[in-house]
């Protein structure tokens, strides 16, 4: 049996040095970001490869998706659920989650795109990010299995997915509705600001019957009605006025928690970052397989700290395939349970 299933977005990534003289041309503003559509981007890929010529290998990604990739290769039986395209980067995607003991399961669909972006970075080191959904945007009800998300012990599900086409947000509503008809809690990652503005009846609803929440201090400002930029100080007193448990990361600072009537805050010891890209999402996969070890909050925020600090030592935003990752999450666990010694 699947122990956890992720929902969330099909999708690799591709970094690439570029200039703002070929960002301009190519109809893209320097350290923007944005989505757009599937032919827009296959032609700027195409325009990219001409300039340069074979691009660098994509690298997998997806919020959600650096969770479970984490959570499997930590041991945890894992499944993943997502739209991806029978295509060179969906058969590189299904392959890493493969590689890292992860199972995918939906099917890849023929003659669809797999979602993917490009991180291009000029010569004064700005980063400017395009993504397209791709096949991401086909999720809807009739794809999900929805007796695997009722035999799990725990549903991961991506805000973002809410976004991906037509149908993602029934598919998002069907997922809660069949976890919480065979009992089985849920966890729901924030995605962007605009996201949970976007799908507030979504959140509203669904935020406080979630065994917890997990996002930036950004994204959890929103989701309880403040501006992004308010303090957490300020998102700490609206959290008290719900009934919803949150896990907040805040980068360089560390992560807080609230559970309860309890507050946690835990700071992080302060690393030199060759690349934050995922240390989020790492975080909640230390967060989520502490707690199933029965570590308290307190120390399970000390493990999360630690594997997101573990994971910005590296380009990407997964560790390297070589990397022990059970080793890793050991000596985590310990780190964690000396803090009571």
């Amino acid at each position: 049996m699947t122990s956890i299933v992720a929902l969330g977005a099909v999708t690799v990534g591709i970094d690439l040095l570029s200039s703002h003289a070929e960002l301009r041309k190519l109809g893209l503003t320097p350290g923007s970001n944005s989505i757009i559509p599937v032919e827009r981007m296959e032609a700027i890929r195409l325009a990219l490869e001409n300039n340069h010529g074979a691009l660098p290998a994509p690298s997998s990604g997806g919020s959600v998706g650096n969770t479970a990739d984490l959570l499997a290769r930590a041991g945890i039986r894992c499944g993943f659920m997502g739209m991806g395209g029978n295509d060179t980067f969906g058969r590189i995607f299904v392959a890493n989650c493969e590689r890292a003991s992860l199972e995918f399961l939906c099917e890849l669909e023929d003659g669809a795109v797999t979602g993917y972006d490009f991180y291009l970075y000029d010569e004064d080191d700005v980063r400017t990010i395009i993504l397209t959904h791709g096949a991401n945007a086909l999720l809807s009800p009739a794809r999900i299995d929805l007796e695997v998300i009722q035999r799990s012990e725990l549903v991961l599900l991506d805000g973002i997915a809410l976004s991906f086409g037509p149908e993602s947000e029934t598919a998002m509503l069907r997922c809660v509705q069949a976890a919480e008809a065979a009992n089985v809690p849920f966890v729901l990652a924030l995605a962007s600001t605009e996201i949970v503005a976007g799908y507030r009846d979504f959140f509203d609803t669904f935020a406080p019957k979630a065994q917890m929440v997990a996002g930036n201090l950004e994204q959890a400002a929103v989701l309880v009605g403040l501006e992004p930029e308010a303090s957490l100080d300020e998102v700490r007193i609206e959290l008290t006025k719900t009934p919803i448990d949150a896990v907040v990361t805040l980068d360089a600072d560390g992560a807080f928690a609230r559970f309860g009537d309890e507050a946690f805050l835990m700071p992080t010891e302060k690393i030199e970052a060759v690349d934050s890209t995922g240390a989020g999402d790492n975080f909640l996969a230390g967060f989520l397989a502490a707690r199933r070890q029965g570590l308290s909050v307190r120390q399970a925020l000390t493990v999360g700290n630690v594997v997101a600090g573990e994971v910005i030592r590296y380009p990407g935003a997964r560790l390297p395939i070589s990397l022990d990752v059970p080793r890793l999450m050991l000596e985590a666990l310990q780190i964690a349970e000396r803090l009571d010694d």
